[in-house]
């Protein structure tokens, strides 16, 4: 996936998707972090899915990670059981990321944030 690419997947979940809040989108649409609505959900995994391939870390199940994909996560916050994520390597040394994290207070919402990280 290329930076065109990429910033054409957020686009298109800024349309698909009807968020409840946007905490983070830059101008240069290179990140995105919202809280959508539990109901929208199946729309926005589809459209992942879809630009992204499989989750490495699928909804309610364990997994393992390589130490570079394990920095990743610690970046974003960690990953717990009952959260989604999807990545997919952008060349050698970036990784694109979605990642899913229902709400522990109100299960009716879900946060999403997409990027890409760049690794040393």
């Amino acid at each position: 996936m290329d930076a065109a690419s990429f910033k054409t997947l957020i686009g298109s979940v800024q349309k698909a998707v009807p968020f409840v809040e946007v905490r983070a989108a830059p101008a240069s649409q290179e990140y995105l972090e919202g809280v959508l609505h539990r109901q929208d959900l199946q729309r926005c995994y589809a459209l992942l899915c879809e630009t992204l391939g499989s989750p490495i870390k699928e909804f309610g199940k364990a997994a393992r990670f390589d130490s570079k994909t394990q920095q990743l996560i610690q970046q974003l916050g960690g990953i717990r059981i009952d959260q989604c994520l999807f990545l997919l390597p952008c060349g050698d040394r970036q990784m694109a990321f979605a990642a899913l994290w229902p709400w522990a207070s109100d299960p009716t919402r879900i946060t999403l944030k997409v990027g890409v990280s760049t690794f040393s």
